[in-house]
């Protein structure tokens, strides 16, 4: 007599081995949020016993040959027995905007100033170009675009004074200026929560002969800085505006008296005789 062997069933199969992989998985799940949360305990015990310091780090991960901007950049807190002294901080990280980096740098990371194409500790003059000028601007909150105008930027600026035929009138004199820096005050609100930026000057890129004449402008009358795209290559107008061309009114036209013509002494030829 043939014994015959029960089969066991496929599906019970399935079900211990997908048990055994939501038991797996929890079992990960729980022990990576138990080891984040011991880091977390003791970042928090070394915050309060040990003397913390601000330095300035990337928010992802540089390459080599990036160009650092301050939207690239956050403030991170480390332990002061870690800290580089050489390592770019809030109070100065202005002077790495725009310079590249030299070598690649991860997340995180204190940001030295070794790491910038500028070396230990750059000047401001280091960022200038070959044969030309660093001219700081005097403008004011509706000036410098609302707030809104960083370093890298490029502008045009206008010079508005008044003229001694048409009135008040402004005139466009310079165009595509690179900013280098901006002054920035900053206004706490009465609520003391909140804090407004407002630029006192601009610093702007220009040859020695444009400084000259942005200086002599700033004399004049006000100068008025407008933002430009950066791909934005086209010339400004040269027009000069005044307030009868903002009111539409036709303007003056200027009659020239005619000269009035000498008369020459006539001669008389007597033709013939008696």
């Amino acid at each position: 007599m043939e014994i015959t062997q029960r089969k066991r069933p496929p599906l019970k199969g399935f079900i211990m081995l997908l048990v055994s992989l939501i038991v797996g998985a929890v079992a990960v799940f729980a022990s990576k949020n138990y080891i984040q949360k011991q880091i977390q305990f003791y970042q928090s015990q070394i915050e309060k016993t040990e003397e913390m310091v601000n330095v300035v780090v990337p928010k992802k991960k540089l390459a080599r040959g990036s160009i650092i901007t301050s939207q690239s950049l956050a403030v991170r807190s480390i332990p002061t027995q870690y800290f580089d002294s050489n390592s770019v901080q809030p109070e100065n990280y202005t002077v790495a905007i725009g310079q590249k980096l030299n070598f690649d740098l991860d997340e995180g990371r204190p940001l030295l100033w070794a790491h910038l194409d500028g070396g230990l500790a750059p000047t401001f003059s280091g960022k200038i170009e070959d044969g030309l000028r660093a001219l700081t601007i005097r403008v004011d909150e509706i000036n410098s675009i609302s707030g809104f105008l960083q370093p890298m930027d490029n502008v045009d600026l206008l010079l508005t004074y008044q003229d001694e035929k048409e009135g008040k009138v402004t005139y466009p004199i310079m165009q595509s200026l690179h900013v280098l820096a901006t002054g920035v005050k900053t206004v706490v609100d009465k609520t003391g929560r909140s804090a407004v930026n407002r630029y006192s000057t601009i610093t702007v890129q220009v040859t020695p002969e444009n400084a000259m004449k942005i200086t002599l402008a700033q004399d004049v009358g006000k100068i008025t800085a407008t933002l430009r795209h950066p791909e934005d290559l086209s010339p400004m107008t040269k027009d000069v505006l005044t307030v009868a061309d903002i009111l539409n009114k036709p303007k003056k036209k200027i009659v020239r008296k005619k000269r009035a013509q000498k008369t020459r002494p006539r001669i008389d030829f007597i033709i013939g005789g008696v």
